[in-house]
Parts: structure tokens; sequence; C-alpha cells
């Protein structure tokens, strides 16, 4: 019995060695690279699956024209994820898919739980949180995505911890790229500020972020 607690201390710094080891914030600062230009800075794939975390108004807004940047031929598969009662985001998705049509592939919609709803208690959070966390597993089991890409609608933060995990073990390397919202010009929203150290691409679209974040990458006219 006695050699439980050692066990457990073992294991708790072995975990954040890996952690050290994989997790972006820990690695080289990007600099040189803060100024690519245009849309065409996010293609790094070809025949993969897209994950694309969607919100509701202007987030989606944000994130339907972010795609018009992104060539479907690359991406031949797109998995949208989006809350239980977000119809909007149904809309743009459908607008979205329309021109890639001419591309071959397929695309997916998965519906989860919001982690917080809008004016939600935080004594009720947690419960939330636990209820998408466990679809959101279940979704990326399924589809075993390549690429996320999110702008940060609550949900994008439950996503990008689940698609860590097979980092964290050593199975798969499912990038993050996360582009803060066009309204944020001096500091970062609260799903930036979670999903900074955590990110694999930091892209703000404002170049007053660069000064206090130095990883991000500044991408003017994204959207």
């Amino acid at each position: 019995m006695a050699a439980l607690p050692l066990l457990a201390i073992c294991g708790l710094v072995l975990l954040l060695l890996r952690l050290y080891v994989v997790l972006p914030a820990f690695g080289t600062v990007r600099r040189a690279s803060r100024r690519r230009k245009g849309k065409a800075a996010m293609h790094a794939a070809t025949d993969k699956t897209l994950c694309v975390v969607l919100g509701s108004g202007g987030h989606t807004a944000e994130m339907a024209r972010l795609l018009q940047g992104v060539e479907f031929d690359r991406y031949t598969r797109r998995l949208y994820i989006v809350g239980e009662d977000d119809a909007l985001s149904l809309d743009q998705i459908a607008a979205v898919e329309v021109r890639s049509s001419v591309y071959s592939g397929e695309y997916f919609v998965e519906r989860v739980p919001r982690s917080r709803e809008v004016g939600q208690s935080w004594a009720s959070t947690p419960l939330s949180v636990a209820r998408c966390l466990a679809r959101t597993a279940r979704v990326l089991l399924y589809h075993r995505p390549d690429v996320v890409l999110c702008n940060g609608p609550g949900n994008c933060v439950v996503v990008c911890v689940v698609a860590l995990v097979p980092r964290i073990l050593g199975l798969k390397r499912i990038p993050i790229i996360y582009v803060e919202t066009f309204a944020r010009v001096r500091t970062l929203s609260l799903s930036g500020k979670l999903l900074y150290p955590l990110a694999d691409r930091f892209i703000v679209q404002w170049p007053q972020l660069l000064d206090r974040y130095p990883r991000a990458e500044y991408i003017p006219n994204l959207v």
C-alpha cells in the first residue's frame, strides 16, 4: 500500500513530462511566419478529414467566410460539429457545401450538447461540459479527423481537448488551427485564452495582439 502514493506521483510526473513534449505552447515561438499572406496558408493536407467547429451567430458567419478559402479538393471529408439547437449553422453548412459540390468527397454533421448555455449558472456548468465531452469523444473516435479548425464558440474548447488525447497517448497527432474572431482587437476571447497554449497554429486578425501573445500568427483580412 505504501507504494501506491509513489506510483501516483511517478505517473503524474510522467504525464506532465508528456504534456511538456506534446503541447505546442512549449515549442518554438512562431515569429518568421507571422505575416503569411492569404488564406492559402491554411491549406496543408490532401485527402484528409477536416473537422470544423461551428457555434452560432457571428462565429458561424465568420467560419463560413473562412471556409471560402479552404480547398475542398484537399479536404475531401468534412466533419461539422454543431450545437444541438443550432439551426443557423445547418443553413451555413448547406451553403458552403453547395460550393464544394464540384469536388469529390462527402461531409457529415454531428450535433453535440453545448458545453455552456448563455446565462447558465456556473454550478451546473460541469455537468453540461461532461455531457459535451462524452458526446464529442464519441464523434471524434468515429470520424478520426486529421485537422481541427475552430474560431471561438464554447464547444471548440471541448473538441480541441478531446483532439489532444490521441497525441498525448502517442496514437495520432491532430493539428489544431484556431482563428481568433475579428471582433477581438486587443484581448483574446475566453476560448482563445484557453486554447492559446494548445493550438498548433493560433491566428489573430489584428497586429495589436502579437505583443501580448507571441505564439500567434497575424493574418489580416481573413473574414
